[in-house]
């Protein structure tokens, strides 16, 4: 996996043993998302996506260790099937989706066929400071790690 910062961008690119066609529907389908996103540790207890350019995501759930509560929601600018994702990412206040957002960044996903597997590259930024890359940085690595193994048992 390959980790830049630039500007406080992260930068993250990984291959996964799946064809881009099924690593897109993992980002897509709500059943499918819900299994892999947030890294270990971590549950998602609401979660609503709805693909599409202006539409809006949403996920809510609690760290495992502290059950410590979060809330994050964004809305999808580009989405071109199985290619890429662009949508926006915002943490809200006290894990409330009643109080205001934080900063809001930018994810871009872009996916790209390697024979029968697929190379995606997480573009997401820009952070304000070291410890929020950090911090999103740990996330997506888990998360990757754990859509990895959800890739490998689904069919």
């Amino acid at each position: 996996m390959d980790t830049v910062i630039d500007s406080n961008m992260l930068r993250l690119v990984r291959i996964f043993d799946a064809p881009r066609e099924r690593v897109f529907a993992a980002w897509a389908e709500r059943e499918q998302f819900v299994q892999w996103m947030c890294p270990p540790g971590v549950m998602i207890d609401e979660c609503v996506i709805d693909v599409r350019p202006g539409g809006a995501w949403r996920i809510k759930g609690r760290h495992g260790e502290d059950d410590r509560v979060f809330a994050s929601s964004g809305k999808y600018i580009e989405i071109e099937k199985p290619a890429r994702l662009v949508f926006t990412w915002a943490h809200h206040a006290d894990g409330d989706y009643e109080k205001p957002r934080g900063h809001e960044t930018t994810v871009r996903i872009e996916l790209r066929a390697v024979g029968g597997k697929t190379e995606l590259t997480l573009i997401h930024g820009p952070f304000l400071d070291t410890p929020s890359f950090d911090a999103h940085k740990n996330g997506w690595t888990g998360s990757f790690d754990k859509l990895a193994a959800f890739l490998a048992r689904a069919v």
